[in-house]
């Protein structure tokens, strides 16, 4: 027989196999001076010897083959065939796909497979994609062995030049969005420590919703076993949004520092006024030293998610308690409703000495909802957003991921969370909202406030419903009432004092929720009721709530903004630019053709102007500004951009079969030093080895010298050791 190449040649012998029961292989091969191959033998897949005795190999010498020599019009054909094997033949259709050669997979399903595992579909999830597409698991051409090879290649690949391959990565970002930024420690020997990155969209919400942000670590998401930050705030549609990301090599006081001081410089100088994380003490102390003016909290959910295992029947058995825990938990609002119910709850438990009682109680200024009092947080008392984005990005990225794939798999992370927030925005602009009780001051708001920071403002109308109002000093204080006072608990407080100021129309309350979340709570709006306000003062409305909170120029551009402090006072110079500016965009705005002939002379233009205005005057409205100090420059400190030449991380893996489980993070003592507890009889003040209670305790055996067998001393100090 003859072919025309040995690829047609190879597929006919291995359909005959196939028949036969058994696989083949190339074999040996003969090439002429031409450096051109002139024979070729296809042989069984039990040919040749095994390299060792006493093996596993399935070699047995066996003689089946063809060999193929070259024809005049450089084709192939048979020169020899030899039928005979010397051992068993596959029976079946299973046995046989157990041959190398009968388990080959298609480059069309290869990329399929690629395209699958890029986007972190499991193993067998993958396998019966592929069965979908040839019909059932059973015509599938090869079996999950090869598939297994196949995505180890694959991985294998992405692994391969990792730190070149990030490279490129965020080459292309950078190219796709300018404001792209990121940042990286290395050590001496040039490996990575830390890599932290954040784009353009993350850097311009930072500035409008930057005020309140939550920082948290997770584990298992790549295989160099490196602990994954994630900086993650909340907007006007009180979504969570992606602020940055950072990969650490350890979690230690320096690293922190580090990743703090970097955040900051990347979101342009401008530290945040709140941070909540959770109780690690490394990163309490790099806080208070990278950000001594940001209020740091912890996360409550962190500090009390280990009370059921403490408390124990009390938890779970105990009637009444976990309700009234939990109500003193979410729904105190002053400190002196906290103290007063705790106390209440305690006395009526039994639990003044139990310890895990006792050590959160000591804490409380860190976690507690009353604690929070006119410090902005946004509505976050706990790093749940940062939780739940965590658990999202386990969704997008396989836990043994190398670094560009990481990268490549938080982008898609980042997107889906920009689809979401796409749809928030579109909704507030066409939408309407459903009025409840028709009040001025309720149809001013639904105009103002984005529908989810609406829905929150009628919740706080319908509760002042219930208050009334006395006047105390006229116009200026006020005490807020709840008319069902009788009714409520006894450490649960029902009257409020409110003050104002008529001349800006400013109302502070002392419950300081205004200051907390920056929506007015039901006791100042009860007054504002009362006293004829029919909209909401200018000096109550915040921005970052409102529909208008995103600025539609870049950040380099935000002094032009119309409602900026800035444009107040301007130069006759910047005053005659911005008139000739607006008025060529409001006839380039007309047509198609308008539109290109602006922007044709822009583009021609900044290249002229970007040579002319590196001379600067001091008179310019940025230079004017910076000079003031009104904007706070870009802080540098000692990093580096990624470049192609840094080391990897070494990969770690650790032994025994992989896990899903969270790790713990290695807290260290916190900074209020907590209460020792013992074990025996659960006092205070002395631990289990010296409890009055433990008869039992051994007395401390005194060392002996194993060479004289005196008390006192050991071998070294013996002084008979050298006779």
């Amino acid at each position: 027989m003859e072919f025309d190449s040995l690829p047609e040649a190879y597929d006919f012998y291995n359909i005959y196999s196939w028949e036969i029961g058994f696989g083949i292989r190339y074999g040996s091969s003969r090439i002429n001076p031409a450096k051109s191959k002139i024979r070729q033998d296809i042989t069984c897949g039990c040919e040749g010897k095994p390299r060792r005795p006493n093996t596993r190999s399935a070699c047995c010498g066996c003689q089946a083959m063809i060999r193929l020599h070259r024809t005049d019009d450089h084709g192939w054909y048979i020169h020899e065939f030899r039928r005979d094997h010397n051992h068993g033949l596959a029976m079946n259709i299973g046995e046989k796909r157990q041959w190398w050669s009968h388990r080959n997979i298609d480059p069309h399903t290869k990329d399929l497979v690629r395209n699958l595992r890029d986007n972190n579909v499991g193993l067998t999830k993958t396998f019966s994609v592929i069965g979908s597409f040839f019909g059932s698991m059973e015509n599938i051409p090869f079996n999950k062995r090869s598939l297994r090879t196949l995505c180890a290649s694959i991985s294998r690949d992405h692994s391969d030049d990792d730190m070149r391959k990030t490279y490129d990565v965020m080459s292309e970002m950078k190219m796709k969005d300018p404001n792209f930024r990121d940042s990286c420690l290395v050590d001496d020997e040039g490996r990575i420590r830390a890599l932290m990155w954040t784009n353009g969209k993350s850097r311009m919400q930072y500035q409008q919703f930057g005020d309140a942000i939550t920082f948290d670590t997770t584990y298992r998401t790549n295989q160099y076993d490196m602990p994954f930050g994630l900086f993650v705030g909340v907007n006007n549609h009180f979504q969570s949004i992606l602020l940055g990301a950072v990969l650490l090599m350890n979690e230690n006081m320096e690293t922190f520092e580090w990743v703090f001081k970097e955040f900051v410089s990347l979101m342009g100088g401008k530290p945040p006024v709140t941070i909540l994380t959770d109780q690690c003490r490394a990163m309490e102390i790099a806080i208070s030293a990278v950000l001594p003016d940001t209020t740091h909290r912890w996360c409550k959910w962190h500090v009390l998610r280990k009370a059921k295992e403490h408390l124990g029947s009390f938890y779970s058995k105990a009637a009444g308690f976990r309700d009234e825990f939990h109500k003193i938990l979410e729904y105190m609002v002053t400190v002196e409703e906290f103290e007063h119910a705790w106390s209440i709850l305690v006395e009526k438990y039994g639990l003044e000495d139990h310890p895990f009682i006792t050590q959160i109680y000591e804490v409380r200024e860190k976690w507690a909802k009353p604690y929070f009092a006119g410090i902005f947080c946004a509505r976050m008392t706990s790093t749940q957003r940062s939780e739940s984005a965590n658990h999202m990005l386990k969704g997008f990225v396989p836990p043994g991921s190398s670094i560009n794939m990481f990268i490549r798999h938080y982008s898609k992370l980042q997107f889906d969370r920009d689809q979401e927030e796409n749809y928030q925005e579109m909704r507030s602009r066409l939408r309407g909202s459903v009025l409840n009780s028709g009040l001025p001051i309720e149809v001013h708001a639904s105009k103002i406030y984005t529908p989810n920071v609406f829905g929150l403002f009628q919740i706080h109308l319908f509760q002042s419903a219930s208050y009334i109002v006395r006047e105390v000093i006229d116009g200026h204080k006020f005490m807020v009432k709840h008319v069902f006072s009788e009714r409520r608990q006894k450490w649960s407080r029902t009257e409020y004092e409110v003050t104002a100021d008529p001349e800006i129309g400013y109302f502070k309350c002392e419950c300081g929720m205004y200051e907390h979340m920056g929506v007015l709570c039901g006791h100042a709006l009860r007054v504002m009721i009362s006293v004829g306000v029919t909209e909401i003062p200018e000096c109550h409305i915040m921005k970052r709530w409102t529909r208008d909170a995103y600025r539609d120029m870049p950040a380099h551009l935000t002094l032009y903004q119309k409602d900026s402090p800035a444009m107040k006072s301007t130069s006759f110079r910047h005053s005659a630019l911005y008139r000739t500016a607006i008025e060529i965009v409001r006839m380039a705005d007309t047509n198609p053709e308008s539109y290109e002939v602006a922007m044709s002379h822009f583009l021609d233009a900044i290249p002229i102007l970007t040579e002319t205005s590196k001379m600067k005057d001091g008179l310019g409205l940025e230079e004017r500004v910076q000079a003031a100090g009104r904007v706070e420059p870009s802080v540098i400190f000692e990093s580096s951009t990624l470049r192609p030449d840094f080391v990897a991380p070494p990969k770690r893996k650790e032994l025994g079969r992989p896990t899903t489980a969270r790790n713990k993070p290695g807290y260290e003592k916190v900074s209020v030093p907590r209460t020792k507890f013992c074990t025996i009889c659960r006092s205070r003040g002395h631990r289990a080895d010296h409890c009055p209670s433990n008869h039992n305790k051994k007395p401390r055996r005194e060392a002996h010298c194993s060479n004289c067998g005196l008390p006192g001393h050991k071998k070294t100090n013996c002084l008979t050791a050298n006779y």
